[in-house]
């Protein structure tokens, strides 16, 4: 299948859970959820024989104050068909609460962490959500636009 009839494909299976389904310059299908259709889509995803999205190979965020949002990004492979695809899903900044990924892809759990420790992202469901690199008692998002270094932060000489 190619990426625009996987596109074509998600459109039609999703239809009210997906706000765009696009392909990038660089030939990436990216899909935008809805936030509370976020799990389903997941899940029919990796479950869906057509679609079999087994792995979630990377979970980060992008920072977007001035549209007062985080956008939590999931690059999802499917190694039975050759497909990647990235599912977005953004959040509200000033309260930034996702459902966990962690029961459908294991690997969820420390891409979650990294997200929650750098960005502030909390997502919801989460085993063992805490800080995976910063100190526990740390109070900032070191990847979010407005970081200011506190004098925490080691500059290399």
């Amino acid at each position: 299948m190619t990426n625009e009839e996987l596109k074509t494909k998600i459109e039609s299976d999703f239809k009210d859970k997906v706000l765009s389904a696009t392909i990038s310059a660089q030939k990436e299908l990216i899909v935008v959820v809805k936030p509370e259709s976020y799990l389903f889509v997941c899940q029919g995803l990796r479950d869906k024989s057509e679609y079999a999205f087994q792995h979630l190979s990377c979970q980060t965020a992008v920072d977007y104050p001035k549209e007062n949002k985080i956008t939590v990004v999931c690059h999802l492979w499917s190694y039975k068909y050759g497909h990647q695809i990235t599912i977005k899903l953004d959040v509200d900044r000033a309260n930034p609460k996702a459902p966990t990924l962690e029961n459908i892809w294991k690997s969820a759990n420390w891409f979650e962490r990294e997200v929650f420790d750098l960005y502030g992202v909390i997502f919801e469901g989460h085993s063992d959500l805490r800080r995976i690199m910063m100190p526990e008692d740390y109070t900032k998002f070191p990847l979010r636009k407005d970081f200011a270094d506190d004098g925490f932060i080691i500059k290399p000489n």
